[in-house]
């Protein structure tokens, strides 16, 4: 397994990611940002690092609502893609009926959902957050229709 960059360092690209990469306008979506509601919830977000996926999101997914952040994102070292999905959706399923949903981003995604690449090639992220939320950003995104626009 190859090993990415460790320690405060890979946090604070995650960080700098979530700030000036998803959270940001977009030409190629009409100013719209990847994640249109991030910034509104950035106090409300945790970057965390791990040297093992499974046993850090089952952690996460444990403690989730006890600590009150509407998103964690888990990075860590290099995983397979099929594998550390899998272990995304073994999970989702344990703790979708507790207002929970598990995203995963990868480096070796090559099919985005938007109009844009936009991996982090630091490492795989897994986002821990609110379905509730997240449903929420969704309708009203939805309701808009520019959005979902831009979808494929």
């Amino acid at each position: 397994m190859v090993k990415t960059s460790s320690g405060t360092d890979l946090k604070s690209k995650v960080w700098r990611y979530i700030k000036q990469k998803l959270s940001v306008p977009n030409t190629e979506m009409d100013g719209m940002a990847i994640c249109p509601f991030i910034k509104q919830y950035l106090d409300r977000i945790t970057v965390v690092e791990t040297e093992e996926w499974e046993r850090k999101i089952s952690q996460v997914c444990d403690v989730f609502h006890a600590v009150g952040y509407e998103a964690i994102v888990i990075c860590g070292p290099m995983e397979d893609y099929d594998e550390l999905m899998a272990i995304c959706d073994d999970y989702q399923s344990r703790y979708y009926r507790k207002d929970i949903e598990i995203l995963m981003m990868h480096p070796d995604t090559d099919d985005f959902p938007l109009p844009l690449e936009y991996n982090f090639q630091e490492s795989p992220l897994v986002i821990i957050q609110k379905a509730s939320t997240l449903n929420d950003s969704r309708r009203l995104l939805q309701k808009s229709g520019k959005y979902y626009n831009y979808y494929k």
